[in-house]
């Protein structure tokens, strides 16, 4: 009897030990489907795209005050400004101030009837800035000097200005000196000669024009050619004396500068960091395409069948020490399978968010969480299905149910706590589950080598209650006999 209850308890045990194999293969599958497809964002190091960021930046910049209310700078820098407006009628004191102290709206730099003439005198602003700093501007005929002094270069506050830009200049004492310079065009050539040679004969009104590089030869003279100026658009040039500065690609990078502050207004991204998200996308794009989604199948089922398998392994060493490579090779094909279906559910419910427009970034974290949620729901199940089946064979006790099923159910859940950690979270959580099946394991063997013990005590002391029974009956029959021989030997000597 002490056998046979022995034998069942052994085979309990290598029920319970399968089933917590499968529980946790599902677990370290659903660990996979969580961590693939995440992106990395890399650096961007096209030039394009960092030269667009320093002149959003500069745009950026452009915004904020010219100078501090109440201080010298800004006294200095309002009558400059006074001086140099093209209004008829001049502007006042009071406007100028407020002109220089105040800050302007990024919206001020994308507007106008030439919505790309504000965003080209910024792109002028870098360069020029870039060239102060001793960097290679690339300016087609820059000054023959660079002063050493210039503290800041900004944009007019007057929109009649004579001149679009501001240099200020820094004195021995700190103090900043503005002063205004040259207009800066953009367009077709005639419209560039005809505006810089009515310019000159303006007073107050310079004759240095910032154009793109296009309409300026090396030499400073005005370049001939289809999609420079005309021989008599050049000539007039000449003999205004108008002295060309070119900005490298100053066109095309003002437009960009344009579409980069008018989605800055709506999306609230700069030029880089958008960069990062269209790359993103078009990551994950292909990662969900139907190359990319068999490369991460092969890639499911493999990692998942080697975490199943392992799981398994090193389950049933802790549980008896005996090795059951059909049982190894039951899980692994599990798991492989959980892997694959994984991949297949996530791409399937990434396809489905993007036909009702929602963000590839969006799709692909609804589409991770829904498999994974589904996944550690499909482990829950399956653990809860092991306990039931445990105690309805009378393996493990109501209690006993409870409390392992209510680790089971945290160890479950592990994935979506460890999802933020990708891949490296895979080994976390397979430790996690081998660790805590393995403590249930041992506790039940424990409880069981208990009950066992318990009823081979129980066998002895029925045994025991047995011969004392029977030793009892002994002594009354010995007793009884004795009683009669006590009475004829009474009577024998009466």
């Amino acid at each position: 009897m002490a056998y046979s209850k022995d034998n069942s308890s052994q085979n309990s045990g290598t029920r319970l030990r399968k089933k917590e194999t499968n529980a946790g293969a599902t677990a370290a599958s659903s660990s996979f489907i969580l961590s693939s497809t995440r992106g990395v964002a890399n650096p961007v190091t096209d030039p394009g795209i960092l030269d667009q960021q320093k002149i959003f930046a500069e745009a950026l910049r452009q915004t904020s005050p010219i100078a501090a209310h109440g201080s010298r700078d800004a006294g200095q820098a309002a009558t400059s400004l006074g001086n140099g407006t093209g209004l008829p009628n001049g502007l006042k004191p009071i406007t100028c101030k407020q002109m220089v102290t105040n800050g302007k709206s990024l919206k001020s730099l994308i507007g106008g009837v030439n919505p790309c003439g504000k965003t080209a005198e910024v792109v002028a602003v870098h360069d020029y800035k870039v060239l102060h700093a001793g960097g290679d501007a690339q300016i087609t005929n820059p000054p023959l000097k660079i002063a050493e002094n210039v503290g800041d270069i900004r944009l007019s506050p007057d929109q009649a200005s004579k001149k679009d830009l501001i240099f200020r200049f820094r004195t021995n004492d700190g103090m900043l000196i503005t002063k205004q310079n040259g207009q800066v065009k953009t367009g077709s050539g005639a419209y560039i000669s005809k505006k810089l040679v009515e310019m000159t004969k303006s007073p107050g009104y310079g004759k240095i024009g910032y154009v793109d590089a296009r309409f300026v030869n090396e030499d400073g003279t005005p370049r001939i050619a289809k999609d420079a100026f005309t021989k008599h658009q050049a000539l007039k040039l000449q003999k205004a004396k108008v002295r060309l500065r070119g900005i490298r690609e100053l066109d095309s990078r003002s437009k960009q500068l344009h579409e980069d502050l008018q989605s800055y207004t709506t999306d609230e991204l700069d030029p880089v960091t958008r960069s990062k998200l269209m790359q993103f996308r078009e990551d994950i794009a292909r990662a969900y395409q139907w190359k990319g989604v068999t490369t991460r199948m092969a890639g499911g089922m493999g990692l998942a069948a080697a975490s199943a398998a392992v799981v398994s392994l090193i389950t049933q060493a802790a549980s008896d020490g005996e090795i059951n490579g059909a049982e190894i090779g039951e899980a692994a094909i599990q798991g492989g399978l959980f892997g694959a279906g994984g991949v297949l559910a996530d791409a399937g419910i990434y396809h489905i968010c993007m036909t009702q427009n929602i963000p590839p970034e969006s799709a692909k974290i609804i589409a991770q969480q829904g498999v994974g949620v589904g996944f550690c729901l499909l482990a829950i199940g399956m653990d809860i299905q092991s306990e039931v089946e445990a105690v309805q064979n009378g393996e493990i006790s109501r209690a006993d149910a409870m409390a392992g099923g209510s680790l089971k159910i945290a160890l479950d859940l592990l994935p979506l706590v460890l999802s933020p950690l990708g891949l490296a979270g895979v080994p976390i959580l397979v430790g996690a589950q081998l660790g805590g099946r393995w403590v249930i394991t041992k506790v039940r063997e424990a409880d069981r080598n208990i009950r066992l013990e318990f009823h081979k005590n129980l066998e002895k002391a029925e045994s025991l209650a047995i011969r004392l029974d029977h030793i009892d009956k002994m002594a009354d029959v010995i007793r009884s006999e004795c009683e009669e021989t006590d009475r004829i030997f009474e009577a024998a000597m009466s």
